[in-house]
């Protein structure tokens, strides 16, 4: 198929920490890969118990 691309993200909230990720092909996108975002984002910024939020678009 064709490939997924991340083009960028931006924090649209703090309270819960809620990030707008824009890509292609969205809905294609696994839940494995969002996990991975999320715990990638928990490790960078030290938010270890907080609910973060992506919003793919």
């Amino acid at each position: 198929g064709k490939r997924i691309r991340l083009r960028y993200a931006t924090q649209a909230k703090a309270r819960p920490p809620t990030f707008i990720v824009f890509c292609t092909r969205a809905t294609e996108l696994p839940d494995s890969y969002t996990r991975f975002l999320v715990n990638g984002l928990r490790d960078h910024f030290g938010l270890d118990g907080v609910p973060i939020r992506l919003i793919y678009r």
